[in-house]
């Protein structure tokens, strides 16, 4: 298991896209480093090698900068920002620091992030009570990954998605009580089954409460056998792929952590679950609680087994759950999960759109920011049901034609038409193991060819590799090469048969690193929020 542990630990300390990996001394101070490393960067980080800082260059070139719509309406609706700068749980240990991410707030531009996704992170940098609905809706957003949402009913709140810890859903509530004055909450609605929309329950309601009878918890159908399915039964190998993934151990500077695409970080608090007493069982179905009507829309197999939208027919509101945010999401997500079905989310998409969409004045979403307008809102949720449409339409076309699931990582593009729309950038999800995962849906994960049915293990096919490859100073001296013309996948390839072959030969592991780091920008299209291994987003 040498290797398999030596590769873990290379991966896990380190990230693509020129992020810098974290050693036990780092520290996330947030500060602004230079091109080269500072002081809160691994000493043995890179700058971005040239071939990175001209596809940067050239990206800010080539993107709708000039669309500013979603900075408005980030910022709309501000009512105020806490003051403090953390949020401790009952150890004293930090569960969320509002000041990791004050780097963006600069003006600068940073090779070491690319153009889009640094948009991306200074709008999720957004933080406070902001109003959505005049006197009715509001959002606590940046107190955690995901939004927490207020409604405002006759006698109380209904809050919807209360953030993953108890910790940050707790100062949420407390912050929007000394805002707006102190109500009890009647009810909670779970839009669906991640943790970061359950995790943090126990911070705004008591379980006594809800088995009195004085709290309504509402969630979709086969919400509970999603959660535990997502979160029991392959639990382990989950929050160590998360791990990874999401960059949860790098320290937040323009060198490592910037964003996790729908929102900054997830909270590092005490999480919990109490069990919904009210189902939400049919397609479409209107609960009204404490005056406030709601019609649910069960989306199944969407961003979650069990999700649901809802429809605030007195507010002429939509609430997307997470099934439109800011970004196009993961068809199939790196931490482990069952792939999701792309038709059918632009189906559920399209439905909302003729059903709930000429009505709507806003549309909002347990991730990132609101749409206002009628026009506005129709053209998101036009886009992202098209993209993920394409997306499976597209990639079954390919497949039909013969390209495997190994090749169609190359193949696929987004259309013209959308890619230089904000609503259909792929921050969260990506163009490359989406499609994918479509092919892995339909077709298994197999390409057709017998020599890859039934694969000899890494650790046990690398040595011949390398051997085969000339040696180890070979491997490492043609590496360099690939890597100074920007060509980091085929770099990265060499690279990890070396790792494999010899994962404790003192000398051979940090050429790797350094080329794992920027192993996300594949030639000729730097996306580094778009592709594996997932680091900074």
């Amino acid at each position: 298991m040498a290797g398999f542990d030596s590769l873990k630990t290379l991966l896990v300390l380190t990230v693509w896209g020129a992020c810098a990996p974290l050693n036990a001394g780092a520290r996330d101070t947030g500060a602004v480093g230079n091109p080269v490393p500072s002081a809160h960067v691994h000493p043995q980080a890179q700058p971005p090698s040239q071939a990175t800082v001209a596809l940067q260059r050239m990206a800010r070139s080539s993107l709708p900068f000039e669309d500013k719509r979603d900075f408005e309406e980030s910022k709309r609706g501000f009512v105020a920002a806490p003051t403090y700068t953390e949020i401790k749980t009952a150890r004293g240990t930090p569960a969320w620091n509002f000041g990791r991410y004050a780097f963006l707030d600069t003006k600068e531009d940073f090779d070491s992030i690319h153009p889009s996704l640094q948009r991306q992170a200074v709008l999720n940098a957004q933080y406070g009570l902001f109003e959505v609905v005049p006197g009715r809706i509001w959002q606590v957003r940046g107190f955690d990954l995901s939004n927490i949402t207020l409604v405002k009913g006759d006698s109380g709140w209904i809050v919807f998605d209360p953030l993953v810890s108890q910790e940050t859903a707790a100062a949420a509530l407390a912050f929007a009580n000394e805002q707006l004055g102190a109500r009890p909450v009647v009810a909670v609605v779970y839009s669906h089954s991640h943790i970061d929309h359950f995790g943090g329950v126990r911070g705004v309601i008591e379980e006594a409460d809800v088995k009195a009878g004085k709290v309504q918890v509402i969630a979709p159908v086969g919400f509970m056998e999603a959660a535990i399915s997502e979160n029991v039964y392959a639990g382990n190998a989950m929050i160590r792929r998360a791990m990874y993934q999401y960059g949860m151990l790098l320290p937040s500077s323009p060198f490592g952590h910037v964003d996790q695409a729908i929102g900054k970080r997830a909270s590092s608090g005490t999480t919990g679950l109490i069990a919904p007493t009210r189902l939400v069982a049919k397609d479409i179905e209107e609960i009204v609680v404490d005056g406030v009507t709601m019609v649910f829309q069960n989306t199944p197999g969407t961003e979650a087994p069990a999700e649901m939208n809802t429809w605030f027919p007195q507010f002429k509101a939509f609430w997307a759950a997470e099934n439109i945010t800011a970004t196009i999401h993961n068809i199939y997500t790196l931490r482990g999960a069952l792939v999701r079905d792309a038709l059918q989310w632009s189906k559920y998409i399209n439905a909302a759109l003729y059903r709930f969409g000429p009505q709507a004045e806003v549309m909002f979403a347990a991730h990132t920011w609101p749409r206002w307008g009628n026009a506005r809102i129709q053209e998101v949720m036009r886009t992202q049901r098209d993209a993920y449409a394409n997306l499976n339409n597209d990639v079954l076309h390919f497949a039909n034609q013969g390209v495997t699931i190994n090749e169609i990582q190359n193949v696929y593009r987004l259309p013209a038409s959308l890619q230089q729309d904000w609503a259909a950038r792929s921050y969260h999800g990506s163009e490359e193991h989406n499609s994918r995962a479509v092919i892995n849906r339909y077709l298994g994960y197999w390409d057709g060819n017998p020599a890859t049915l039934v694969p000899t293990s890494p650790r046990d096919s690398a040595p011949l590799y390398v051997e085969m490859m000339g040696g180890a100073d070979k491997i490492v001296a043609r590496s360099r090469e690939l890597y100074a013309a920007g060509e980091y996948r085929l770099a990265i390839e060499l690279l990890n048969k070396l790792v494999f072959a010899q994962p404790a030969k003192p000398g051979r592991q940090e050429p790797a690193r350094r080329r794992f780091r920027t192993g996300g920008l594949p030639e000729g299209k730097l996306e580094p929020a778009q592709q594996l291994p997932r680091r900074c987003a």
